[in-house]
């Protein structure tokens, strides 16, 4: 079965997140498929995006890939809203 990543799916928008974008990002999309399916996402040793070496990450079925891109793209929003409130501008 082909999976995705939450990080691939930031790269097929184009979108490189900060860190805490990121890490939010996979949290909510862990928590949607606890909540659906029971258990943890299944995890896969995969490259970092940044730097050497490898570590486990979340895998979904690719019929995932538009919820993902979903939480990203309201993740990606939010941060931006609250940078600009904050001064700080989005990044």
């Amino acid at each position: 079965m082909k999976t995705v990543t939450v990080m691939q799916c930031f790269a097929l928008l184009g979108i490189v997140p900060e860190s805490k974008v990121s890490w939010s990002v996979g949290s909510r999309v862990a928590a949607m498929w606890r909540e659906e399916h029971g258990e943890e996402p299944r995890k896969e040793l995969r490259a970092k995006t940044h730097g050497a070496g490898t570590h486990c990450m979340a895998v979904y079925p690719q019929s995932w890939r538009k919820r993902i891109e979903r939480v990203i793209k309201e993740s990606s929003e939010m941060y931006a809203m609250q940078a600009d409130m904050f001064g700080g501008g989005a990044s």
